[in-house]
């Protein structure tokens, strides 16, 4: 370790005596680094955001059993008696053990709804008590559906906050009244689409319709207690997986083994999804390490020019340390670790300067209205300093090798 020491010490002094020529081949190796520690620090904040953004639709762990209806062939008793998801079928699916949460829907069409301001055809949606809230969608006045208006097939309405200016003017539209084909309904709350981070997916028909109990649309217009899907949530310690198959196996059984429904796993969907960008985000990745790499190349080479430059200056010294009895091995690790000393100032310089990068944009992020934060990812730092070093060793080799081969006689002659 002394011994090492003592080289890293002359290879400090070596390089403060020519500061200019130091900093020029400092250079590649700095550039090379920050955009290794920059740009892996980017890529996996992003690939943080894009799971965020995907997991907060609140489907990382559901499936949705949708309604079929009748099959066009219904011939048989049992197919016309299983024709599709019914009440009964939810109560049946929250009492599996590991379910979480069942949340029925029904999708309503568009009617004439009348507001204080003006008549619209709006798409109407009956929704379970907290599914608009599973669906991570922003309440933005009033309130969402509550289990009392489930139970009640109350008359209240959450209103698209698109349509708030049609429908009411400037007027507060909750607490006021509308009509849905004829019938009034008291708004409660105004809900908002979700907004994405990074990925540009478009949710904003949530801002469109109007959301009311699905048991009303049950009751009123779909009938025979039918509900047109039901979004299913396993509890956070049970096997998703598990559920899934619990599930399909309940409705199987209850539907008399009739394919009157069918199950959308959206955890899959999910998955794939954060799959994707995996890939696209591994892509870019490569990309951006083949551009850091060629960076650094060129940064080697310059090392390697500075070192050849460094023996031929420096061959008399050369000559007298292996007249004073330093074998090869010693005059070869002299230069290696000048070469090595370079590059890790360079890797630290860049890592330092991957960091300003980072922070500078998350500045100008902000200023665009995309708050977030990038940190330093720590495994491309210490890829960097890996990627330096390794510059540091195949480019050094050669110019050490050189003067560990020169004669001590023709070097203490300056030949």
């Amino acid at each position: 370790m002394r011994e090492w020491w003592e080289l890293v010490t002359d290879a400090l002094r070596e390089i403060g005596a020519h500061k200019l020529r130091s900093l020029l081949t400092l250079s590649g190796i700095v550039f090379g680094t920050a955009s290794v520690v920059s740009m892996t620090s980017l890529a996996s904040a992003m690939k943080t955001l894009v799971y965020d953004d995907l997991i907060s639709m609140g489907l990382s762990r559901s499936f949705i059993a949708f309604d079929r209806g009748p099959r066009s062939d219904a011939r048989t008793a049992t197919d016309l008696r299983h024709t599709g998801l019914r009440l009964a079928d939810l109560d049946a699916l929250r009492a599996l053990p590991g379910v979480a949460s069942v949340h029925g829907r029904n999708l309503g069409q568009e009617y004439v709804v009348n507001g204080p301001a003006d008549r619209r055809r709006i798409r109407i949606d009956g929704v379970d008590a907290g599914y608009l809230e599973m669906r991570n969608y922003r309440m933005t006045a009033g309130r969402s559906i509550r289990p009392l208006d489930i139970a009640n097939r109350a008359r209240v309405a959450v209103v698209g906050s698109e349509m708030v200016h049609d429908l009411f003017g400037s007027a507060d539209p909750v607490g006021q009244t509308i009509t849905i084909d004829g019938v009034r309904f008291l708004v409660v709350g105004v809900v908002a689409p979700i907004e994405f981070d990074i990925i540009p997916a478009d949710f904003s028909w949530v801002g469109r319709r109007i959301y009311i109990p699905y048991t009303y649309l049950t009751r009123y217009y779909q009938g025979e207690s039918r509900v047109n899907q039901a979004l299913v949530t396993a509890a956070g310690s049970a096997e998703f997986g598990d559920v899934l198959r619990r599930g399909v196996t309940l409705l199987r059984q209850r539907h008399g083994g009739t394919e009157d429904f069918e199950v959308q796993n959206e955890a899959a969907d999910v998955l794939s999804d954060l799959a994707m960008a995996d890939n696209i985000l591994g892509g870019w990745n490569g990309v951006m390490f083949t551009i850091a790499g060629v960076t650094l190349v060129v940064g080697g080479i310059g090392l390697f020019s500075v070192l050849l430059i460094s023996v031929r200056e420096r061959v008399r010294e050369i000559g007298m340390r292996k007249a004073l009895g330093a074998d090869d091995a010693a005059v070869l690790q002299l230069f290696l670790a000048e070469s090595l000393t370079l590059s890790f100032l360079g890797a630290v310089v860049g890592i330092a300067g991957g960091a300003g990068l980072t922070v500078i944009t998350e500045l100008i992020g902000r200023q665009f209205g995309k708050p977030f934060v990038i940190p330093v990812n720590i495994p491309g730092v210490f890829l960097a300093i890996l990627f330096a070093l390794l510059v540091g060793v195949l480019f050094g080799w050669y110019p050490a090798r050189r003067a560990a081969r020169l004669d001590p006689i023709e070097a203490i002659g300056g030949v």
